[in-house]
This record gives structure tokens, C-alpha cells and sequence, in this order.
């Protein structure tokens, strides 16, 4: 490849990696010299001999993006945080409501059992109209 050419593949297998659509290294592939020079098809030491501006440039992209990342990470942890503590509060109350309700259904089964028992003679049992 003449150096032209190299310069030109460097600079594109750069986009393609900021731009997640790679096609040699693994799609969100970090930012590295190693992965430009794997994208770009040539050896680590070409882009540190003979093209040390893109060796500056990819370092100064690592630079840029990774705090870039971290804050956008960030960001998400604290979203999930916040969902995961109102999702604790809700699971806490639909359990404070599950005990009520058993307790409800537990009074009403002894209630039905209570007036079964009791319900010897007919005068005392009503018909339900349907």
C-alpha cells in the first residue's frame, strides 16, 4: 500500500470504529491503536513509525471518549438506581397488600365455616336470588 493509501485506510477504519460499524474488530470495539491498525489491515508499528499524527489523533480520541462514556454510564446506573428503589417500594406495598388479603380470605373462610356449622335448621338459611 502506498502511504496515501494507508493514510486513507487509517483515517477510515477510525470512523468505522467511532461509528460502531466495523468490519474487521468486534462491532463496540473500544478505541485503541491496536484497533484501528486491525480494521485498517496493517501492523501497530505503522501507525507508530510512520504515522505518528494518527497514533496522536486515536490518543486523543480515547481521551475524549471515554469520559464521554463514563458519564453516560453514569447517568444510566443512576436511572436504574432510582427504578430499582421505587420497584423495592412497590414490591414492599403489593406484599403488605397480599398479607391483608390473605387475612381477609383466612376470616372469611372461618366466618363460611362457622355459619355452616351453625346452619342446622333451614328457617335460617335465605335463598340468594339470582
Amino acid at each position: 500500500m502506498k502511504k496515501s493509501e494507508t493514510r486513507q485506510a487509517l483515517e477510515m477504519a477510525i470512523k468505522r470504529i467511532r461509528r460502531g460499524v466495523t468490519k474487521v474488530v468486534p462491532p463496540g470495539q473500544r478505541m485503541s491503536i491496536a484497533a484501528v491498525a486491525r480494521e485498517a489491515g496493517v501492523s501497530n508499528a505503522t501507525i507508530h513509525n510512520r504515522h505518528p499524527d494518527i497514533a496522536d489523533m486515536v490518543r486523543q480520541l480515547i481521551g475524549e471518549v471515554e469520559p464521554a462514556k463514563m458519564d453516560i454510564e453514569r447517568n444510566r446506573l443512576k436511572e436504574c438506581q432510582m427504578k430499582l428503589a421505587e420497584l423495592r417500594k412497590e414490591h414492599a406495598q403489593l406484599k403488605i397488600d397480599l398479607q391483608r388479603s390473605q387475612s381477609i380470605n383466612l376470616r372469611l373462610l372461618k366466618e363460611n365455616e362457622l355459619l355452616r356449622k351453625n346452619s342446622t335448621h333451614e328457617a335460617n338459611v335465605f335463598a340468594l336470588r339470582k
